[in-house]
């Protein structure tokens, strides 16, 4: 009843075998299937990157990546936007409480603190692109006005470093956020626009009953305690069992379960879990 099941179960049924840590080694110490766990873990690959509830399997996974990357790249953004303000900030203060106090220079950073800032560090809650087109916007303005980039030269931070150099980091998190933003939004686009077709989930289905099918015939044989083959192999049979019950027929008032992209299919290839007949492996795709 291998073939009643949907994608969402194979994909969980195969995941303890190609994943977890101590399914993982019980599997490669059986001889007989040990060989197979290469083809196992492409079989799990292949359904779960078409797996409709799991958004595409591995462009999820490449999308989660992205946000995760792109949240730590904020974070130090954020961190190096404030540690400018707030040395400005500072400098203003102590140019005021010299004797006498320097206004001049304290306008000063008056002046270059509204340049950068004009909304104050309001432009850290905007989203990670508009972030980014700020970061683009101070580059410009330093190219065209030099002697802020003087007046940032002459404040010192940490180390041997100036505030300047902080500001270049502050820069350089941004242009990095501007590249992760675009590889997010176009892996995004080119998931929303390339939907997994029926051939292809037909074929991971395909592979994944032949090899599944494989195992559990190759574990007929198999020397291995009974325990062992059972932790293998008992999920498998009895989330096939249950499948089966699903479609056992429709009540008379009912119409036929219809086929659908995630739904159970016809596979004339498919083993009988525990049955006498395998699978060659030359027949895997």
């Amino acid at each position: 009843m291998l073939k009643h099941l949907n994608l969402d179960e194979m994909v969980a049924l195969l995941s303890p075998w190609a994943h977890d840590p101590k399914q993982r080694k019980l599997f490669l110490s059986i001889p007989e299937i040990a060989a197979l766990h290469p083809r196992v873990v492409e079989a799990h690959e292949a359904v779960l990157a078409v797996q409709p509830s799991n958004g595409r399997g591995g462009a999820a996974s490449k999308v989660r990546a992205l946000v995760d990357k792109s949240d730590e790249v904020d974070r130090c953004h954020d961190h190096l936007a404030r540690a400018v303000s707030y040395g400005i900030d500072a400098h203003r203060e102590l140019c005021l409480a010299e004797e006498p106090g320097d206004a001049a220079r304290a306008a000063q950073c008056d002046v270059v603190q509204q340049k950068l800032f004009p909304s104050g560090l309001s432009i850290l809650n905007a989203s990670p692109l508009a972030e980014a087109g700020n970061t683009t916007r101070i580059a410009r303005l330093l190219e065209d006005e030099p002697e802020i980039v003087d007046f940032l030269k002459s404040i010192p931070a940490r180390g041997k470093t100036s505030l300047l150099d902080v500001v270049k980091r502050w820069l350089a998190k941004g242009r990095e956020l501007q590249s992760i933003e675009r590889a997010r939004t176009e892996l995004e686009a080119t998931q929303a626009t390339t939907p997994a077709s029926k051939t292809t989930i037909q074929s991971a289905r395909s592979q994944w009953f032949k090899i599944v099918s494989l195992v559990l015939s190759n574990l007929e044989m198999s020397r291995a305690s009974a325990r062992d083959i059972e932790i293998i192999r008992g999920p498998v049979l009895r989330a096939s069992d249950r499948a089966g019950k699903r479609y056992a027929g429709p009540r008379p008032d009912e119409a036929p379960p219809e086929d659908d992209a995630q739904g159970p299919a016809t596979e004339p290839s498919e083993a009988r879990p525990g049955g006498d007949e395998g699978v060659d492996l030359s027949e895997l795709p």
